[in-house]
């Protein structure tokens, strides 16, 4: 029997993030990108989060710092605040993202932002929220 997906949603990882991880489908939405790449983070797949990213994301990114951290991470869940379209190239997201860290818990809070380049979304940056805003 299969696990549900990491993203949250009720599905299987396999039917779910799964698919996109595994290089087998393309997310078609910024929100089913940024789930699946909250899935790569749960099962530290960095070649994944690198290749979801382009800008300055992916020029800051280091994959051996960030395979280091994710050793040390428990992720504890992941919740969709908003998705906005702007247009068929450029869309939002808003998450809250609750881990663990050594005994203490923490969040990331982000709207990030994600372009449609070559029929492909990315994510190219974002914006920290308060996480400890009631949503």
């Amino acid at each position: 029997m299969s696990l549900s997906c990491p993203c949250g949603l009720s599905l299987p990882y396999e039917q779910c993030c799964g698919k996109f991880i595994e290089g087998n489908d393309l997310p078609q939405t910024p929100e089913a990108l940024m789930r699946s790449r909250y899935s790569a983070y749960t099962k530290a797949n960095v070649g994944y989060i690198a290749k979801t990213m382009r800008g300055e994301p992916l020029a800051d990114f280091d994959p051996q710092d960030t395979l280091a951290w994710l050793q040390q991470v428990q992720w504890e869940g992941l919740k969709v605040i908003q998705t906005k379209t702007k247009s068929e190239k450029l869309g939002f997201v808003s998450f809250e993202a609750r881990y663990n860290v050594n005994g203490e818990k923490q969040a990331i809070c982000e709207k990030s932002e994600f372009h449609k380049i070559d029929n492909q979304w990315f994510y190219v940056g974002g914006k920290m929220l308060n996480p400890n805003k009631k949503w």
